[in-house]
């Protein structure tokens, strides 16, 4: 799967793509515990822990999500 996100001007082609691997790899890393994990209690708790990391994170882009994502756009 591949997604494509307009970010703004001011931020560094490099650090944007090094944040990108950085997620991609904590991802797969948490899918590979999710995965080997038969407890649903623990994949409850390993999913909130991402979930509340992900709410912390700062706002980079004050946009809203579909002029992000160019739903708004798209149409024309």
């Amino acid at each position: 799967m591949q997604i494509s996100i307009n970010t703004p001007d001011n931020l560094p082609q490099a650090f944007i793509q090094q944040q990108i691997k950085e997620l991609e790899e904590k991802l797969k890393q948490q899918a590979n515990r999710l995965m080997t994990s038969t407890n649903n209690h623990a994949k409850e708790q390993a999913i909130m822990q991402i979930s509340n990391r992900c709410a912390g994170l700062p706002e980079l882009d004050h946009r809203s999500s579909d002029e992000i994502l160019d739903y708004e756009g798209s149409a024309n």
